[in-house]
């Protein structure tokens, strides 16, 4: 049989079906057609040779921002996914109902790699929000807009995003994550949660949370977090057992060695891995998703976990695990290929903290929908706007 591309000979990771294999990966027409362990027969238009490398699912990014050149902080995702191995972006509420039609056109529509959305609960969703937080204003909030965006776009749109801290919503407290709850009800979509600085308190948030809701920057080191004098807090566990789901959601600030360390030493590791991505994390503590991955490698993970945290369970977070997440044959194209270096290599939080690790993973291929992404532009050259205004 011919194919339009095969990778040979790669150390294949398929956490859908929970194994680990060496072998070959045959694509056509955008699909996976082939997985094989050993030498698949037949030959490719193009044929790549992944020896010594791990070959995954698509990296499946549950918080990355993508709204480049609106609102100060969104990435290009295609730029991005190429040198991360990224090739579903689930951007976090970057737009709300005024500002979805555009991102629709010229983002998601536009972009070789998949974008996601999550509405913002704020009409206006991220723009400007450094100087002007998107939910202090309850002005800022049409529900009808929102329903009705949502509905005309249910193929799109995966889940309804509200930013809980007081940069975002000022002095109305639980008054917006109250209304993203009633209008997820109503629409039967998961709601995420992101957590920062106290007001409101996780005390507060967690008991609205439903099966399959996710809280975001679970393991950030700020006041109020998950941990009460070094513990696991009683309603976290309590929100866990009742299918509440926890994501990373590195950032620039979200993410702490210590608060991780102590969540793992207690049986309460996270559900997916994200990075929070955006024009200032990029270039702080956060970097690349292969660069937090490596972090987890550093904290004791094996790498099966971390890939399956990376793209399977976000996948089915949101209810796309049918289109990514796993290389299984007949899905789309989207698969991504990694070196794991050795070494002593030193990692940092968000806060300064360090800790060493003997290995990091560096992505060398990225294929979405059954083509090779190019490399050639560095991320990091990409600045709509000047550094200093974000």
């Amino acid at each position: 049989m011919a194919y339009d591309l095969i990778l040979r000979n790669g150390d294949i990771i398929e956490p859908s079906e929970g194994r680990r294999f060496t072998g070959d990966i045959g694509v056509a027409d955008g699909k996976i057609t082939a997985v094989t362990e050993g030498t698949l027969a037949g030959t490719g238009a193009q044929e790549i040779d992944v020896a010594g490398h791990i070959v995954t699912p698509g990296l499946v990014d549950l918080h990355g921002h993508c709204y480049w050149g609106v609102g100060g902080t969104g990435l290009d995702p295609d730029l991005v996914g190429a040198h991360h191995g990224v090739t579903t972006w689930i951007d976090p509420g970057s737009s709300g109902a005024a500002t979805f039609p555009a991102f629709k056109r010229f983002i998601i529509e536009q972009s070789q790699v998949r974008v996601v959305p999550l509405l913002n609960l704020s009409a206006k969703g991220l723009v400007h929000c450094q100087e002007v937080g998107e939910l202090n204003d309850i002005r800022y909030i049409d529900s009808d807009l929102t329903a009705a965006t949502i509905e005309r776009h249910r193929d799109l749109i995966a889940g309804i995003k509200v930013r809980a801290g007081r940069s975002s919503t000022g002095q109305m407290g639980m008054i917006p994550p109250w209304i993203a709850r009633e209008l997820c009800d109503q629409l039967s979509l998961p709601l995420m949660v992101h957590i920062s600085n106290v007001a409101p308190t996780l005390q507060e948030l967690l008991p609205i949370l439903r099966a399959g809701d996710i809280v975001t920057h679970c393991f950030h080191g700020k006041v109020g977090g998950v941990l009460m004098r070094g513990r696991v807090r009683d309603e976290v566990w309590a929100a866990r057992e009742r299918g509440v789901l926890f994501d990373i959601g590195h950032g620039n600030s979200s993410f702490s060695f210590p608060v991780t360390e102590a969540a793992l030493e207690q049986g309460f590791p996270p559900d997916s891995i994200s990075t929070d991505l955006h024009q200032v994390s990029i270039r702080s503590t956060a970097k690349s998703f292969p660069h937090i991955m490596s972090k987890f490698l550093a904290l004791g993970m094996d790498i099966e976990t971390v890939v399956r945290m990376s793209t399977l369970t976000p996948a089915q977070s949101v209810h796309r695990d049918h289109l990514c997440g796993s290389l299984r044959v007949g899905a789309p194209a989207d698969i991504a290929v990694f070196s794991i270096n050795t070494g002593h290599v030193t990692f940092q939080d968000p806060q300064g903290v360090e800790r060493d690790g003997a290995e990091w993973v560096e992505n060398t291929h990225t294929i979405a929908k059954g083509v090779l992404l190019d490399r050639s532009r560095d991320p990091l050259a990409d600045k709509p706007f000047p550094m200093d205004t974000i």
